[in-house]
């Protein structure tokens, strides 16, 4: 059986760390960052050097590529409003670049590390009990520039996914929530409300990669309408839960394994058991 070939963007990253292990067991993989070296400097195994923005040597590594997984991200260099909008109105162009790659270089399919940050206005109803659950057909309604630039990179990808540039090019937004071990004495003097957040959007090492894995091999990913488009949460099997996983069960067939109740559960008798 041959392998998918996938290309993943932004390589040495925090996110591509948890999925390459597996992405390397199972696919012909070409990686790509602006750095060789992760957080920890420690060189990543196989990254090539190019910027997605200015190198045009970039499209080549668009060639014969089955899916795109896109982790790339580029942070913003200040702390003031313009500079944030400045960094993240380049993330969008790096999308862009990315989607329109993928269309001139026949990729089947683009899956985007996209994050809660989209939607996470709602937490705030959330936490005063208004509302249980948040899911991936509400309105996005980021509160920062980073979550509205996500939010933006998922628009954009419909205009690609209806075929209103040319060829239909199948999009999966993946809203990660909390991709972390969660350190309980990090909330000793929190509100209560903020540790539940973080049980209820924690995803295991195994889920994530279990998830990318799906959106990558999952054959028909079209909505009702037959557009192949879809966004999905990304956390575990949380007893405690906000974010919808109702699609990606059906759609992608995901199938968590992890329960951050039970993962957790030493920390969650000390914290919340009073």
């Amino acid at each position: 059986m041959n392998r998918l070939r996938v290309l993943m963007t932004g390589a040495a990253g925090y996110i591509a760390g948890q999925l390459l292990p597996a992405f390397r067991e199972r696919y012909e993989l070409q990686l790509i960052d602006v750095r060789r070296e992760n957080r920890a400097g420690t060189v990543v195994e196989g990254v090539e050097v190019v910027d997605l923005l200015t190198d045009p040597a970039a499209a080549a590594f668009f060639a014969e590529v089955d899916v795109v997984v896109h982790c790339g991200y580029i942070r913003p260099g200040g702390d003031t409003p313009q500079a944030q909008y400045d960094a993240e109105r380049r993330n969008i162009d790096m999308m862009q670049r990315v989607y329109q790659l993928a269309v001139d270089h026949g990729v089947r399919r683009v899956v985007a590390a996209s994050t809660n940050q989209a939607a996470k206005w709602y937490e705030e109803p959330y936490f005063a009990g208004l509302r249980d659950r948040v899911s991936p057909e509400d309105y996005p309604r980021p509160n920062s520039l980073y979550g509205w630039a996500k939010a933006a990179y998922e628009t954009l990808g419909f205009v690609y996914a209806s075929g209103g540039l040319g060829a239909k090019l199948e999009n999966i937004h993946i809203r990660i929530v909390v991709p972390r071990e969660i350190d309980g004495a990090a909330f000793e003097h929190q509100p209560r409300h903020r540790y539940i957040r973080e049980l209820a959007g924690y995803i295991s090492e195994r889920d994530l990669q279990q998830l990318f894995c799906k959106a990558i091999e999952v054959a028909d990913i079209t909505d009702e309408h037959g557009v192949p488009f879809q966004i999905v949460y990304g956390v575990s099997n949380n007893a405690r839960t906000f974010w919808s996983i109702t699609n990606a069960r059906k759609v992608l067939g995901y199938a968590p394994q992890d329960d951050s109740e039970v993962r957790f559960a030493a920390d969650i008798a000390r914290l919340l058991g009073a």
